[in-house]
C-alpha cells in the first residue's frame, strides 16, 4: 500500500484536493433549499471512489494500459450502440445506464478510452510512417463515437472528443495544407450539423447566444441569470451561502452545468481567478507529464488530456459567462456527476502513472 501512495504525484494531487474542496463547498451551497440538498455528499462519495480508482492506476505502469486500449475501444462502441436501444431516458434523451439505482454515462469514460487508443496506435509508429489512409482511419476512430454519442443527444459531449483529433496533425507537423484541410472538414461539418444533425432546441441556443435579450424568460433565461449571478458577485463576493441567486434560487440546473456560476457569485473575482488558477496549475503539471514521459503514447495521452480538461474549462466558464453557447459541457470537480468524475480521476491515474514511470531509473 506504501508503494501505491509513493506513486502519487504530490504537486498533482494538491492541485486536485483543493479544487475538489472548492467543488464540494459550491455543491453544498447550491443544493441548499432544493430537493437536492444531500447532493454535495453524494458527490463527495463519487470523489472519494474516484480517488481510491487513481490511487490504484497511478501505481501501473502505463504500458501495461496501453495494451487494453483496443478491447476497451470495442467495449465502450458496444456500449454507446447499447445505451441508444436500451438506454434510460431523461429529458428526451438517452445517455445513461441505470445500475443498481445509480446512472452511468458510458460516453463519459469513451473520451478517455478513445484518446488512449489514438495515443497508443500513433505511439507505436514514427511521424513518417503515419500516411493519408492512417491519418483518415485515426480520424474515424474518433469521429465513430462522437456519432453515436450525437445520436443521444448530447452534442456537449460529441465536442469533448475535438481535442482528440489534434494529436493526429500533432504528429505529422503542421502545415498550410493541414490547416487548410481542418478549415474545410470544420466548414463542412459545420454547415452538415446545422442542417441535419442539430436539434431545433440546439439550434434555439445558438441563436439565444447570438443576442441574448430575445427570449429571455425562456431559453436565454439560464444564462441570463448566470450572467446577473457572476456580475453580482463582485471583487470579493458574496460570501458562502449567500448568493442571492443561487439560494433563491433564481439560478437553474446549478449543481450541474452552473455550478461555476453559484461558485462566482459567492466568491467575486477574486474567488474566480483562484479557482481558474487551480485549473491553470494542473494543465501545467499534465503537461509536465508529457514532456517527462518515455514513450511516444504516453506523451500524447498527456497532451490530449490537457487538450480535452482545458476544453471543459473553457466552454463550461464561456458558457456560465455568457461568451459561448449552452453546450451542457461539465466543469471538472465542480459539476455534480459520478460517471463524470470517475472518468476525470481514472484520466489523472494514468498521468501519474506517466509521472511515477519517468521518476524510475
Amino acid at each position: 500500500m506504501k508503494e501505491r501512495f509513493r506513486a502519487l504525484d504530490p504537486r498533482l494531487l494538491g492541485v486536485m484536493l483543493a479544487l475538489i474542496a472548492l467543488g464540494t463547498l459550491t455543491l453544498y451551497s447550491a443544493g441548499r433549499h432544493t430537493p437536492q440538498a444531500g447532493i454535495w455528499l453524494k458527490q463527495s462519495v463519487w470523489n472519494l471512489l474516484g480517488l481510491s480508482l487513481m490511487l490504484v492506476l497511478a501505481s501501473v505502469d502505463p504500458r501495461r494500459v496501453f495494451r487494453f486500449s483496443f478491447p476497451a475501444y470495442l467495449l465502450g462502441l458496444v456500449a454507446l450502440a447499447a445505451v441508444l436501444v436500451a438506454g434510460h431516458r431523461i429529458g428526451g434523451a438517452r445517455r445513461w445506464f441505470v445500475i443498481a439505482g445509480q446512472t452511468f454515462q458510458p460516453s463519459e469514460l469513451m473520451k478517455w478510452v478513445t484518446l488512449l487508443y489514438v495515443s497508443y496506435r500513433l505511439g507505436t509508429r514514427s511521424p513518417e510512417a503515419v500516411g493519408r489512409l492512417e491519418v483518415l482511419g485515426l480520424a474515424g476512430l474518433v469521429a465513430f463515437p462522437m456519432l453515436l454519442v450525437l445520436k443521444q443527444p448530447d452534442l456537449g459531449m460529441a465536442l469533448s472528443f475535438l481535442p482528440i483529433l489534434l494529436l493526429i496533425p500533432l504528429v505529422k507537423g503542421f502545415d498550410w495544407r493541414w490547416a487548410l484541410l481542418l478549415v474545410v472538414g470544420v466548414s463542412a461539418a459545420g454547415m452538415f450539423g446545422w442542417k441535419h444533425v442539430l436539434k431545433p432546441y440546439q439550434k434555439q441556443r445558438v441563436m439565444i447566444f447570438l443576442d441574448p435579450s430575445s427570449d429571455l424568460q425562456g431559453k436565454g433565461y439560464q444564462v441570463n441569470q448566470s450572467r446577473i449571478a457572476i456580475g453580482a458577485g463582485g471583487l470579493f463576493g458574496k460570501g458562502f451561502t449567500s448568493g442571492s441567486q443561487a439560494q433563491l434560487n433564481f439560478l437553474p440546473v446549478k449543481t450541474t452545468d452552473f455550478a461555476f456560476s453559484v461558485y462566482a457569485e459567492e466568491h467575486g473575482f477574486l474567488g474566480v481567478i483562484l479557482a481558474l488558477g487551480l485549473f491553470g496549475l494542473l494543465l501545467s503539471r499534465v503537461l509536465d507529464a508529457a514532456a517527462r514521459a518515455r514513450t511516444s503514447a504516453e506523451a500524447y495521452f498527456c497532451v490530449g488530456a490537457a487538450a480535452i480538461f482545458a476544453m471543459h474549462l473553457m466552454v463550461n466558464v464561456g458558457m456560465v459567462a455568457g461568451a459561448l453557447p449552452n453546450k451542457g459541457m461539465v466543469l471538472p470537480f465542480f459539476s455534480a456527476g459520478g460517471s463524470s468524475a470517475l472518468s476525470f480521476f481514472l484520466a489523472l491515474g494514468l498521468v501519474m502513472g506517466v509521472l511515477q514511470r519517468s521518476r524510475v531509473p
